[in-house]
């Protein structure tokens, strides 16, 4: 089912929807800013840790945007991969070139949230607000970041000994 997200605070906490079997009911109290009192507008509402969520995968969690659209920059993210940031771009070369030895195709480029991380920061350095939604856009769906010789490059959370790997065909026997 689907389930904007809607963190409470900062985290770890998120708001939980009405079917969650995990959901916690608290108070939500809302304080006077100048006399740090209690306000009248307390609410009750059910909140579940987020840690629960991967295991009980009853929801499907879509990320809340704000008024500030995405604006997805490929174009920037493939100049960073392929002429920004050199040691990648080699890596990538390299690479595809074994492959293509051993004839078979590249499929698919990962590559790890270093990587990620620096690629987002330098694309979206003008604007904060793009580049969370553009992190937490990728984080949340498997979708293609951009596509280098043809191959769709793609997050991978789980490459943590190297920066980059281009996924190539294999014949089974």
């Amino acid at each position: 089912m689907k389930v904007n997200l809607k963190i409470k605070n900062r985290g770890p906490f998120i708001v939980a929807p009405i079917h969650c079997p995990y959901k916690v009911q608290e108070q939500d109290i809302k304080f006077d800013s100048y006399q740090n009192e209690q306000a009248d507008t307390d609410k009750e509402i059910f909140t579940v840790n987020s840690s629960i969520c991967p295991l009980c995968k009853l929801c499907e969690f879509i990320p809340e945007i704000n008024d500030t659209q995405l604006v997805l920059n490929t174009e920037g993210f493939t100049k960073y991969l392929t002429l920004l940031n050199e040691e990648v771009s080699k890596s990538i070369r390299g690479q595809v070139l074994y492959l293509q030895k051993e004839n078979r195709l590249p499929i698919a480029i990962l590559i790890s949230p270093v990587i990620f991380d620096s690629m987002l920061k330098l694309t979206y350095k003008d604007s904060q607000d793009q580049y969370y939604l553009a992190y937490s856009y990728f984080i949340n769906n498997e979708v293609p970041i951009c596509y280098i010789t043809g191959c769709p490059v793609y997050l991978s959370r789980k490459l943590t000994k190297s920066l980059i790997q281009v996924v190539g065909e294999v014949e089974w026997r």
